[in-house]
């Protein structure tokens, strides 16, 4: 299938992320027709009233029977009974993607539950904020954004080469990588900041908190993001983030000892390495336009 071709798809769940890609949809492929799907009425008449879809299905049957491309926008907890029910309804040569953080898991159900007559291949757009919900949804919450899109050995090259051509066309940079290493790299980069800023809030006084500045909140305003949809996360990549701990605990270690030594200059190196190291960061991130000047 060329991109070109594309008429009809399917987002499966209306939150923040499908919600969003909806729009953005619209604004890119204005003549693809986008079906959607979600349990609450409440989030289908927002969906409809905010543009985010053009028809929504109360059953995920219903809302894939046409489409040629299947988006799963919903919990990843969520993946494998949308899978089971929706297996048979897919038409012959549809694509499924998704939207999750993790990838090893979602491939594993997809090879368990969906027919040999379709394919599936793993997306992670890293977009997206602290809100939750459809009410939150935006056409540009994609862009200039990095998408990682994870194929296996069972994906056609040419189902590869649509995929990376829908992000793009989406104002993405997509990069490619397999699941294994996504699930490693994302630990580090993605769930591991997360389980820090969870712990720095909950090992922090109530009352005295109150009295912090804009450090503290900045740090910490991940740890505002909807506690189910994290548990999710997490518990699909255990063994990557536990390691991805016992590095932070080796760092942390190297800052202790310093302290305990009352060894200023070794300080003073670990403060200068992360400055260099973040600025640097920084300069690429503007040099590539994903920051704003």
């Amino acid at each position: 299938m060329n991109l070109k071709d594309l008429d009809t798809i399917s987002i499966i769940g209306l939150g923040l992320l499908g919600g969003s890609l909806g729009l953005a949809v619209n604004r890119i492929f204005p003549q693809v027709k986008r079906l959607g799907f979600s349990h609450r009425m409440v989030t289908r008449d927002k969906a409809l009233e905010a543009g985010t879809v053009d028809h929504v299905f109360s059953s995920i049957k219903d809302s894939v029977r046409n489409s040629q491309l299947v988006i799963l926008a919903s919990p990843i907890g969520t993946f494998a009974s949308i899978m089971d029910e929706m297996a048979d309804a897919l038409p012959d040569g549809c694509l499924v993607t998704d939207v999750g953080s993790t990838k090893t898991l979602p491939a594993r159900w997809a090879r368990e539950k969906l027919p040999k007559r379709v394919q599936f291949l793993g997306s992670h757009p890293m977009a997206g904020s602290e809100q939750r919900g459809v009410d939150y949804a935006r056409a540009d919450l994609f862009d200039d954004a990095y998408c990682i899109i994870t194929p296996t050995a069972a994906v056609k090259p040419h189902t590869t080469a649509f995929l990376r051509d829908f992000w793009t066309q989406l104002r993405m940079h997509v990069c490619q990588l397999t699941p294994r290493i996504h699930d490693q790299v994302l630990a580090r980069i993605s769930h591991l900041p997360h389980m820090l800023a969870v712990a720095l809030v909950n090992c922090s006084d109530t009352l005295e908190i109150l009295m912090c500045g804009k450090g503290f909140l900045d740090t910490t305003r991940i740890a505002s993001g909807p506690e189910s949809i994290w548990r999710d996360i997490v518990c699909s990549n255990p063994d990557n983030i536990d390691a991805a701990i016992a590095r932070l605990i080796k760092e942390l270690t190297r800052i202790r000892k310093a302290l305990q030594h009352g060894d200023d200059r070794v300080i003073l190196d670990i403060l200068t390495e992360a400055r260099v190291k973040r600025n640097n960061l920084v300069e690429k991130k503007l040099q590539r336009k994903e920051l704003p000047v």
